[in-house]
């Protein structure tokens, strides 16, 4: 089986790394930090930044590696801030910020992300945008067949979770357990698991790759069960 890393720790380490055709067509999710800074890198596409727009500008700043309107920025930098009252201005918890860019080309592109606080670590420390694999784009045959899509079923995520304590691949009093079982008990609870994972601080990357385990397990269980029945 394959190690899983969960500590969050960890996971906070690394930068996500999101496909340019994944962040034109999704909502990209970005979690902030207290006092920290979250990247969000188009160096690796080539594109330029020429405009931002922030919804809601009362609880997160923005700043780029150049200034926008020079358009030489290739890189956001997103930070949360204490509330600020603006006469008029409407909030909310999560607030989008919308980044327009220019190819070499001279093409506009226009991303939209959700931008969003919370007290926990966040998973990353930033996003990169980058090159979408000539196998992944629509229409080339070439190259293997993706990977299906991982299960999210609590179940599958309860087993997994079992089988990483078991085989030490994390601590059974590491916080993220607590974590997990948190949000596993409010999607019992009727809450939709993206919903409760945020809401709990548990990036989702963890609950599939726990999904991923406790399916790897589960397919162990019944070969075992075949063979003890033969």
């Amino acid at each position: 089986m394959t190690p899983v890393m969960l500590a969050q720790s960890v996971q906070a380490t690394a930068y996500r790394q999101v496909s340019q055709d994944q962040a034109l067509r999704d909502l990209i999710e970005v979690q902030l930090e207290p006092g920290r800074s979250t990247v969000i890198d188009f160096s690796q596409v080539q594109e330029r930044i020429v405009f931002v727009n922030l919804a809601d500008p009362s609880r997160t700043v923005f700043t780029g590696n150049a200034p926008v309107e020079s358009g030489l920025a290739t890189t956001l930098f997103v930070t949360p801030i204490e509330a600020l009252a603006f006469p008029g201005l409407t909030t909310n918890a999560v607030t989008t910020l919308q980044v327009q860019t220019i190819t070499p080309g001279g093409d506009l592109r226009l991303y939209t992300f959700n931008v969003w606080q919370s007290d926990r670590a966040a998973p990353h420390t930033g996003i990169v945008i980058t090159t979408t694999p000539e196998r992944d784009r629509p229409g080339d045959l070439a190259g293997p067949n993706p990977a299906p899509p991982v299960d999210l079923s609590p179940q599958l995520i309860a087993q997994g979770l079992e089988a990483a304590i078991a085989q030490g691949l994390t601590p059974e009093d590491d916080p993220i357990v607590d974590d997990v079982q948190a949000v596993l008990a409010k999607v019992d609870a009727g809450q939709s698991l993206r919903e409760a994972a945020k809401a709990q601080g548990v990036d989702v990357e963890i609950l599939e790759a726990l999904a991923a385990l406790g399916q790897e397990q589960r397919q162990f269980d019944d070969a075992d069960i075949q063979v003890q029945k033969i």
